[in-house]
């Protein structure tokens, strides 16, 4: 039996509210880069990206085999052609509609199992010529080469030729002593042109004609055969659907890997750096982290953050300042990134920590919500608190522009509530928000663990979309009103 794991996985579920973080942080743009457009890997990203639970074991067990794949990526796209090849071959070749016939199942599984050893056969070869490092796909690779080779995959190939029956169906059975019959054997069909014809030529052969009128010894026959066939259909139909399972299965695993070699080429094509992050529970730090989604909208190199922030058990960070300062993408870039951290992948960034491997959640203020309501409100405090029900300490919250759907006032009690209560479960904040109450209450009570960025602004006024730690500062009413009146 072929034993291998390349993700570790396991049977996990998606998060609870998958399809919000897909959409806000426009999940899409990356995974279409990374797919190309084969859903199988757009499938499986999505998968893994927005998988429940990642263990720091698996992060690290994740990352050596995808820098193992971009080591040896034609040996993994041809591994993966093989793969999907020879399921959707097999898939397409075989046809099994009637389980009531043993004959038919006969048949049929043993063409599926020829036609699924010639690929086996061009899947060891690959193996054989490629040394792997990881422990994934060394796993595969050593499992492939103890259960295949070249003996296994002749006599696959012999057993399955003989059980198309081109020379019709030889079986023995024996007679009981009721005159019932007992013991079917299913007999290989000799070959004329075989070694032991040649040898044994004067062999005795008795022959029984069945008269063509004998309708009842026709029938008899036909059940008979059926009877002895029947013995090993169930076991060729389970070794068929047994490699069709291996092949399907593999394909879906080798896909992630596709997808992280299209990803990295692409972030080459653009120049920017991919990082393998790093997991420290006191840290939480990037370098010149790029904006995923941004950089595959413009198809250029866009402006990069950093932060550097101490870590005790849970953090907040706040995003605050003038409208189109990079807030939302800086957000959407710290999701996008710990996304990919923990599914094993790189970072565009210089260097990349984060301090747990929890799960992302986002709460992004909907397009509906931004008119003063209190059944709007209600629906976004609805929405929140299904987020709210998934989480697990370490897990990490990001939240563009929360509960404004109400007036500021009241969107300012309930965002110190939220947030304080998120924090003190060890649950990771981010959260842009123009809530001034808020920010005057919230930062000094929690100046330890929340820390505030703002746009970059220089001396002449020129906005340069990064985001640097600052302090809490008036509005740009008084700006805007000397700009208009040309008081100075």
């Amino acid at each position: 039996m072929i034993e291998y794991d390349l993700l570790k996985l396991g049977s996990q579920q998606k998060i609870g509210i998958a399809e919000d973080v897909r959409v806000d942080l426009e999940l899409d743009k990356i995974v279409n880069v990374a797919s190309r457009g084969d859903e199988l890997v757009a499938k499986t990203w999505f998968d893994v990206l927005l998988s429940r639970e990642s263990s720091v074991e698996d992060v690290r067990y994740r990352q050596e085999a995808v820098m193992d794949a971009l080591e040896n990526k034609d040996a993994v796209l041809r591994m993966y052609q093989i793969t999907r090849e020879g399921y959707e071959t097999a898939n397409r070749e075989v046809f099994i509609f009637r389980l009531d016939d043993p004959k038919l199942v006969v048949y049929e599984a043993s063409n599926g199992i020829r036609i699924l050893t010639n690929y086996l056969e061009k899947l060891l070869d690959v193996v054989n010529n490629t040394r792997f490092t990881s422990r994934a796909f060394k796993s595969l690779a050593e499992s492939l080469k103890l259960n295949i080779d070249r003996r296994f995959i002749a006599r696959a190939r012999e057993i399955s030729e003989i059980l198309r029956f081109g020379n019709g169906v030889d079986f023995a059975v024996e007679i009981g002593p009721l005159n019932n019959l007992a013991n079917p054997i299913l007999l290989l069909p000799k070959n004329e042109g075989s070694l032991i014809s040649r040898l044994l030529p004067l062999e005795k052969k008795y022959t029984y004609r069945l008269d063509p009128r004998d309708e009842a010894g026709s029938m008899i026959l036909d059940d008979m055969e059926k009877w002895v066939l029947s013995r090993i259909a169930t076991t060729l139909l389970n070794a068929f659907d047994k490699l069709m399972d291996f092949f399907e299965d593999l394909a879906r695993q080798l896909s992630f890997f596709v997808g992280a070699i299209n990803l990295s080429d692409f972030l080459n094509g653009l120049g920017i750096p991919g990082t393998y992050p790093e997991v420290n529970s006191r840290k939480l730090f990037f370098e010149n982290l790029y904006p995923l989604s941004m950089a595959i909208s413009s198809t250029k190199k866009p402006v990069p953050s950093s932060l550097n922030l101490d870590v005790d058990d849970s953090f907040t960070v706040i995003i605050t300042g003038v409208n189109k300062g990079g807030k939302t993408t800086f957000l959407k870039s710290v999701g996008q990134a710990i996304l990919l951290a923990r599914a094993g992948l790189f970072v565009p960034a210089e260097r990349f920590i984060i301090p747990s491997t929890g799960a992302v959640f986002t709460h992004f203020l909907k397009e509906e919500e931004r008119t003063f309501s209190y059944g709007k409100f209600e629906e976004e405090v609805k929405r929140f608190r299904r987020l709210v029900e998934c989480l697990k300490r370490g897990d990490y919250v990001l939240m563009d522009e929360s509960f404004v759907s109400t007036n500021h006032v009241e969107a300012s009690v309930v965002a110190e509530n939220v947030v304080s209560a998120l924090l003190d479960s060890g649950i990771n904040v981010f959260y842009v928000t123009f809530l001034q109450d808020f920010l005057y209450r919230f930062i000094p009570k929690n100046s330890k663990k929340a820390v505030l960025l703002v746009p970059e602004r220089l001396s002449d006024g020129t906005r340069t979309y990064r985001l640097v730690k600052g302090s809490i500062q008036p509005g740009y009413a008084l700006e805007l009103w000397r700009k208009m009146t040309g008081n100075r």
